[in-house]
C-alpha cells in the first residue's frame, strides 16, 4: 500500500504552481495523469536504514531516519559528470522528504539545504501535520530509472520510478501498520525540477507523482 496520510507531493507541486488531478482505480495504468500522493520518501546509495544516516562524500548530510524506514536506489550512480551531483542531491532530497516524515519537523537542515525557499517552508509544515494527525513512515520505498535533462537556463530536469509496495504508514500510538494488498497503484513516476545554488547543491523547485504507471512496475 502507497504511504497515504501525507500529501507532501501535492504540496510541493502545489507550491510550484503544478496541476494535479485524480486518476481512476483499479489495476489499469489509468496512465499517466497526475494525481496527489500521499507521501514523498528516501535516498542514499543504495540502502538507508541507520539512524542517523550519513550520505557518502564530503560535506554529506546525516539524516535522523528510524531504522524500520529504508531506501534503496538503483541506477543513480554515473560516471556522467554533469549528471552526478544532480543524482546525487535528488537522492539527498529524496531522503530529506523521509526524514520530515520521520521525525515530524520543519526547518531542518537538510530541508534548509535541498529545497527552495517555498516548498521548504510547505515541506516543514506538512511535516508537523503529519505527527500531529498520529502518524510515521515504516518500510522500504524503492527508487530507480533516473533520467535527467538539463535545460537552457541550466536547471536539472528529473524523472524516476518509485515502488512504493512495501512502505506503509504507522500509527505512533499502537505501533498499528496500516498495509492493503500490493497493486499497481504502488508504483509511480516522479518529476523533479532542480536548480544549483549559490553553495553548489541543487535544490528541489517543483516536485509531483503520477501513480499507477504499469512501466515503473519492478525495478
Amino acid at each position: 500500500m502507497t504511504r497515504s496520510s501525507l500529501p507532501i507531493a501535492v504540496a510541493l507541486a502545489a507550491s510550484a504552481g503544478l496541476l494535479l488531478t485524480a486518476c481512476g482505480g483499479g489495476g489499469s495504468d489509468s496512465s499517466d495523469k497526475i494525481q496527489p500522493s500521499a507521501t514523498v520518501t528516501t535516498a542514499a546509495p543504495t540502502a538507508t536504514s541507520a539512524s542517523p544516516t550519513q550520505a557518502a562524500g564530503p560535506n554529506a548530510p546525516k539524516f535522523d531516519l528510524p531504522s524500520d524506514a529504508k531506501a534503496e536506489f538503483s541506477g543513480f550512480d554515473t560516471s556522467d559528470v554533469e549528471k552526478k551531483d544532480v543524482l546525487r542531491d535528488v537522492k539527498n532530497a529524496i531522503l530529506t522528504i523521509q526524514e520530515a516524515e520521520a521525525v515530524g519537523k520543519g526547518n531542518t537542515p537538510n530541508i534548509k539545504r535541498y529545497f527552495a525557499p517555498v516548498q521548504a517552508a510547505t515541506l516543514s509544515d506538512m511535516a508537523i501535520a503529519y505527527r500531529k494527525s498520529g502518524y510515521t513512515i515504516t518500510g522500504t520505498v524503492k527508487d530507480y530509472r533516473p533520467t535527467v535533462k538539463f535545460d537552457a537556463s541550466d536547471r536539472a530536469q528529473v524523472t524516476y520510478c518509485e515502488d512504493q509496495s512495501h512502505a506503509y504508514d504507522k500509527l505512533i500510538s499502537t505501533g498499528e501498520v496500516q498495509k492493503s494488498t500490493p497493486s499497481v497503484k504502488d508504483y509511480s513516476l516522479w518529476r523533479m525540477g532542480l536548480a544549483k545554488n549559490a553553495a553548489g547543491d541543487w535544490q528541489v523547485t517543483d516536485y509531483s507523482q503520477q501513480k499507477g504507471v504499469s512501466k515503473c512496475a519492478g525495478s
